[in-house]
């Protein structure tokens, strides 16, 4: 139905609403698209207007998952040291597509050993009582994949003591 004064459609006239609220929210913080979508269907806007100001957003530079994705990572690389398996998934629960973030990991400069390292240092500051078993499934929760830990405590091994054998790395509590 076409408004005759305006000359537009109901339709057209939402899709410009949730054009106009999406550049609102995004000039606010910035958004990944699935974060802007989410937040505008939140706002009663039907499927059709959130994917057309979705993609006048992307097509005028507004949003895009990609810069959020490297953004994001350098922030938090900047912050804390924290693995790649935790990035990823932080990544993802802001609705980076699996391929994106980790092509950017993948281009990420920062060394996940040089991080674990960081991390451990800190771990072993604040609880220098822990053994291997204990930084180690610290370590994990941080994200760092087994390999990345396991060559990060036989570094440590030199002034911690010996690396234990796997069939003794499990502690008594």
């Amino acid at each position: 139905m076409r408004n005759a004064s305006e000359g537009t459609t109901k339709t057209e006239h939402r899709e410009d609403e949730a054009l106009a609220a999406a550049v609102k929210l995004l000039a606010g913080k910035r958004l990944t698209k699935a974060a802007l979508a989410q937040k505008l269907r939140d706002r009663g806007f039907a499927s059709s207007a959130v994917d057309a100001a979705i993609a006048a957003c992307e097509d005028r530079g507004f949003v895009d998952d990609r810069s959020f994705a490297q953004l994001y990572v350098a922030g938090v690389l900047g912050r804390k040291a924290v693995g790649r398996m935790r990035l990823f998934q932080e990544l993802r629960r802001h609705g980076i597509d699996a391929d994106t973030a980790r092509d950017v990991l993948d281009a990420t400069n920062d060394d996940e050993d040089d991080r674990v390292d960081r991390a451990l240092a800190k771990l072993e500051a604040l609880r220098p009582q822990d053994g291997y078993g204990q930084l180690g499934r610290r370590l994990e929760r941080l994200g760092f994949a087994a390999p990345v830990i396991a060559r990060a405590l036989r570094r440590r091994a030199d002034s911690r003591g010996p690396f234990p054998r796997s069939a003794d790395f499990e502690e008594h509590r």
